[in-house]
């Protein structure tokens, strides 16, 4: 089914529409966003401006069209600092009402902070974060624990707001206004000791200033991969792109072409704010989330929509949301094969990260046609794997397809993996060939014995085992882990043991 999400913003609306699967995952089907400005003025009149408001209202209007030309199930408007914060929000949303149909839910701050943070965070699994949204208009901090939020901040340090507060119309920002302006930004951001932030605590962001910092960063580095979720950035990085970008006219930063006239007015604003953070809180290094707070609504509702439409979401919503990581998601019959391949050390933690991917990956995967089509399928996918470890991930599942493709693959990809990554490859590849054909079969498999490179396998067969795929995927087995196999055959039905011949 499909579900619409719009997002009116202090700076932009937006409209993703996302294909929601059987088990509630979901990617984006098709998406659309505007530059509306909503928060212009807002902060000298305290309301809602005529020419903004009439701006949202023709985008809204052609956000209808669109929905309305699909079969859309569910439509989830919901509006952030520019409406919350306007003294004539009511009767603004009501010409939006009669104009379009839509029906707003205003996000308090404290939820803005927590559907962004269940956006990300749900999409990383990353347990102890502090996390932090930056939009048009407002800045929200939510700091977790174990996924348990300990504190939750709102505040008024959006890109925009502070671009039109410091420079106003002048076409760059002066150093004197930059100072004053990262001044303030770091008066109001708590101090580090108050937000009691610990040693495993992982700084992640959202926000289009973020996005467009990291294409930066990546054009800059010439990194191999156009992949913007889970990128990390390094603070001499962001500190270095602040002081370079502030000094730039504004015409000259849209004309850098990985961040363009969208986000050339804002972000040094924004990159301000992102440097004094990482500053302020002592993080060398910061974690890019592609999903936000209309990822978090959407995984709200779907959890249980009664929590969506009401006021208050508790702890244990949220945890039940986000769900806890699974280090395996395991092969039905073949788990406890798996576990003791790692405790033998022929896997190790990092290979089982990987392979906890597989099943999924490859029973929706490894029906395309195209090598290649199969990799940007598995790479287009926002996981919280490291950007090498699903690089491995897809390069495993066409090396089980076709090798050679795998290694070109992986020669474009070397900047970002390791000569022992070839090794995962194929262990990978050959693990997920032999799993898939006793899985399929509905066949057991044991470890019984590993000494001096020889592994005693036991196969408690079903029926319909195909001897001749099963042997080939052993022959694989026996290459990538560099170890002689001794396979037992048992019938399930009269128990008769027999030897496989390799």
């Amino acid at each position: 089914m499909k579900i619409s999400v719009i997002d009116l913003g202090y700076n932009s609306a937006k409209l993703v529409t996302y294909n929601v699967k059987d088990d509630d995952s979901f990617d984006i089907f098709q998406q659309e966003g505007i530059k509306v400005k909503l928060g212009e003025g807002l902060d000298e009149k305290g309301k809602l401006s005529k020419k903004p408001m009439l701006r949202a209202i023709d985008t809204l209007r052609l956000f209808r069209d669109i929905i309305q030309s699909q079969p859309i199930k569910s439509v989830l408007p919901i509006a952030t600092s520019a409406v919350r914060e306007a003294s004539n929000k009511d009767e603004f949303l009501d010409e939006v009402y009669k104009e379009t149909g839509f029906r707003f839910k205003v996000l308090s701050e404290k939820e803005e902070a927590v559907y962004s943070y269940v956006g990300a965070i749900k999409s990383l699994q990353l347990p102890n974060a502090l996390f932090f949204d930056i939009g048009g208009g407002s800045l929200e901090i939510v700091h977790a624990e174990d996924f348990k939020i300990r504190k939750v901040i709102s505040l008024p340090l959006g890109a925009l707001r502070l671009t039109q507060q410091f420079n106003g119309r002048v076409e760059r920002f002066g150093e004197k206004n930059y100072k004053n302006m990262r001044h303030f930004i770091s008066s109001l951001l708590p101090e580090k000791k108050e937000m009691d932030i610990g040693k495993e605590t992982k700084l992640v962001g959202v926000g289009g200033v973020l996005r467009a910092l990291a294409r930066y960063d990546q054009k800059i580095s010439k990194y191999p991969l156009d992949k913007i979720h889970n990128y990390r950035m390094n603070s001499k990085f962001v500190k270095a792109a602040a002081k370079q970008l502030y000094k730039l006219r504004y015409e000259d930063v849209a004309k850098i072409s990985v961040i363009g006239s969208s986000r050339g007015e804002t972000i040094v604003a924004g990159s301000c704010v992102v440097d004094t953070i990482m500053e302020k809180f002592g993080f060398n290094n910061l974690c890019i989330s592609n999903h936000g707070v209309r990822e978090g609504a959407l995984s709200i509702f779907l959890e249980n929509p009664k929590t969506y439409h009401s006021k208050n979401i508790t702890a244990e919503q949220i945890r039940q949301t986000i769900g806890s990581k699974i280090s395996f998601q395991p092969f039905l019959h073949t788990k406890n094969f798996v576990t003791n391949l790692l405790a033998t050390k022929l896997l190790n933690k990092r290979e089982l990260e990987i392979l906890s991917y597989a099943e999924k990956e490859a029973s929706e995967k490894l029906s395309f046609n195209n090598p290649q089509n199969l990799f940007y399928s598995v790479m287009d996918e926002d996981m919280s794997l490291s950007h090498s470890n699903q690089l491995i991930l897809a390069l495993s599942l066409v090396h089980t397809r076709h090798v050679k493709t795998s290694d070109w693959l992986f020669a474009r990809y070397k900047p970002i993996l390791s000569q022992q990554d070839k090794s995962t490859i194929r262990k990978t590849s050959s693990l997920i060939t032999l799993l898939r054909v006793l899985e399929q079969t509905k066949s057991k498999i044991e470890l019984k014995r590993y000494t001096d490179g020889i592994l005693e396998l036991h196969i408690i067969q079903a029926k319909s085992l195909p001897k001749l795929l099963l042997r080939n995927a052993l022959n694989k087995f026996e290459n990538a882990f560099d170890t002689h196999v001794i396979c037992m055959l048992r019938d399930n039905q009269n128990m008769q043991s027999s030897v496989l011949e390799l």
